[in-house]
């Protein structure tokens, strides 16, 4: 059996306690592809985080509900606190043109 020094075993229960008192971080990022980019960008504004949008396909004219998410980058895997500045950066998908819209093609052959 192994005899731990008195602040061996103190120093365990802080180091327990602060794991159990850690923030717990945003949902899973996978969690939220495939769902309407305003409703992600709104969800994470409300859980502190300052968003950031990467356009990565399609117009960014288009509005966000017209766009989906294909990915949530949070670089430090940090949740935001009171008084801190965390960002995350959502990947938004938009159609790249109008559906039903005219559509003109020449084809040779």
């Amino acid at each position: 059996m192994v005899d731990l020094p008195r602040y061996g075993v103190l120093a365990a229960f802080a180091v327990a306690a602060a794991l159990g008192c850690a923030p717990a971080a945003a949902a899973d990022p996978s969690s939220f592809s495939g769902r309407a980019a305003d409703t992600v960008v709104a969800d994470l504004q409300a859980q502190g985080y300052n968003v950031s949008i990467n356009w990565v396909t399609g117009f960014d004219t288009k509005p966000l509900s017209d766009c989906r998410v294909t990915g949530v980058n949070n670089p430090g895997d940090i949740a935001p606190t009171e008084g801190t500045f965390t960002t995350v950066y959502v990947d938004v998908a938009c159609p790249n043109g109008d559906d039903g819209g005219f559509r003109f093609g020449v084809g040779l052959g």
